[in-house]
């Protein structure tokens, strides 16, 4: 390698320690650089991953509706205090028993703060009061019957806001006064009466129950009933967007041809079942709302000797489509109890006849509350006539 041995003498041995002391250092420095970045890589490749999964992921939707919102609709919820906002609003929305007071009066409460600037002033102490702003409907009446503002002590800028009850479309003004300069800044108030329970109730039809429907109304052929929506919340005064979600039935029975000669005798053909949410058109033609009344109108028949229409084959013998398979007595008239004839799907029919029933669903578009009354029809009166004459 040396030609001389004065040239290998005069060599700086330490030299080379040195070179080969640096090619090692570069080598864990390249490794080490490596590893560090394809431990990068993999962190970056996970984070990715993560905000992928994220923004693929439908955010979970908040059904609840808050029982005290500011201008914005931020949830104003209990335990927490809140900077005094521009507009608060309560309602019954979500309202669970432990939001309401303890106290002789209840109501809802909410926790507010009175900031007053600049940070270094030397008298922060503010004074509360409470007035009516717009308020046709409650104005005569004292505010302080419906909401009530607290200090937490005197000048205090904390402070307990209740609402005690419903005040409908009034507003209510909060104004908080500093004792340093006479400075105002005032919140205003409003009520949205959301209801939290909805029941449906008539004078007009007749309420029955039994094992299998529960509670229904019996209601006749041909006419039209009045049902009151009645919504309620812990506040008693309720406003609501009320409208008919669904008309149906409940219930499956066999349906058939049903003929008859002019000997007065009946039979069924071609049966099949048939659920009678199908038919609910039939019975309950119509079903409207206005403001917080239901209207239902009846058809002209019942289930029991329901059919859709009535013909005559060519041999002159009557049928009717689309029957209601019921069984027949010894006057060859239709029954819904009894063995005659022995017709299976009319026995399956009388027996399952008590369960069924129809319905009409009304929701409030406010709350999300929905209330179905269960309706059965049964024949009205369509007269009266004198059979024999009296004679004195």
């Amino acid at each position: 390698m040396y030609d001389d041995f004065d040239e290998y003498e005069n060599y700086d041995f330490e030299d080379i320690g040195l070179y080969e002391h640096k090619r090692s250092d570069k080598v864990k420095w390249i490794i080490s650089f490596l590893l560090i970045f394809v431990l990068l890589a993999g962190l970056i490749g996970a984070w990715v991953m993560l905000l992928r999964n994220n923004e693929e992921a439908p955010p979970a939707e908040n059904t609840e509706q808050s029982a005290v919102t500011d201008g914005d609709g931020g949830s104003m919820d209990e335990g927490a205090v809140y900077p005094m906002p521009r507009e608060m609003s309560f309602s019954a929305a979500a309202f669970a028993g432990e939001r309401v007071t303890s106290s002789d009066t209840q109501g809802v409460e909410v926790r507010i703060e009175a900031y007053v600037y600049p940070e270094s002033a030397a008298n922060k102490e503010v004074d509360y009061s409470v007035a009516w702003g717009n308020a046709p409907e409650h104005g005569s009446e004292a505010v302080t019957d419906y909401l009530t503002v607290t200090p937490d002590s005197d000048g205090s800028r904390l402070a307990t806001v209740l609402c005690k009850k419903g005040f409908g479309g009034d507003t209510i003004l909060i104004t908080a006064t500093t004792r340093d300069g006479g400075y105002t800044a005032t919140c205003t108030v409003t009520f949205v009466g959301i209801a939290s329970g909805i029941e449906i109730t008539s004078s007009e039809a007749t309420k029955k129950t039994n094992a299998e429907r529960g509670d229904y109304f019996e209601i006749g052929t041909g006419k039209t009933y009045a049902f009151a929506v009645n919504l309620t919340n812990v506040f008693g005064e309720v406003s609501g967007d009320l409208t008919v979600t669904e008309i149906g039935g409940v219930g499956s029975a066999y349906f058939g041809k049903q003929y008859s000669n002019d000997g007065g005798y009946y039979y069924y053909e071609d049966t099949y079942k048939k659920d009678i949410n199908e038919l609910a058109d039939k019975f309950i033609t119509s079903a409207t709302v206005s403001g917080t009344t239901l209207t239902v109108k009846t058809g002209s028949k019942v289930l029991e000797t329901y059919y859709s229409s009535y013909e005559l084959d060519e041999n002159m013998y009557s049928y009717a489509e689309e029957a209601y398979v019921a069984e027949l007595d010894d006057y060859w008239n239709i029954k819904t109890t009894g063995d005659a004839f022995n017709i299976p799907q009319a026995e399956e029919n009388a027996q399952n006849l008590a369960s069924f029933y129809f319905y009409v669903t009304v929701k409030d578009n406010l709350s999300g509350l929905t209330a179905t009354v269960k309706l059965w029809p049964v024949s009205s009166v369509s007269g009266i006539s004198l059979t024999t004459k009296l004679t004195f």
